[in-house]
């Protein structure tokens, strides 16, 4: 991300940075979840960690809506009291 370019972000996904969410995409009229960490924000985008490794900027004007990914949240649960067993 380009630092000049943070001064006038809008902190519109600030507080979801770092957490595992899904993000419901627009693409081409079909609405599509995107499992993902956000990792960072600029002006128009999102950056975003798909899997270890890879990562990509989505444009935020794509995106419909951001909820937190419970799922994984329940899966990291489980896997953790599995191996305190």
């Amino acid at each position: 991300m380009i630092t000049e370019k943070m001064k006038d972000v809008s902190p519109i996904y600030s507080a979801w940075i770092g957490k595992s969410v899904v993000l419901l995409v627009d693409l081409r009229r079909c609405h599509v979840p995107l499992p993902c960490s956000i990792v960072g924000e600029s002006v128009a985008d999102l950056r975003i960690l798909i899997t270890p490794g890879w990562e990509m900027d989505v444009r935020k004007e794509l995106i419909l809506a951001v909820e937190e990914n419970i799922a994984l949240r329940d899966n990291e649960i489980a896997g953790y009291s599995a191996q305190v067993n």
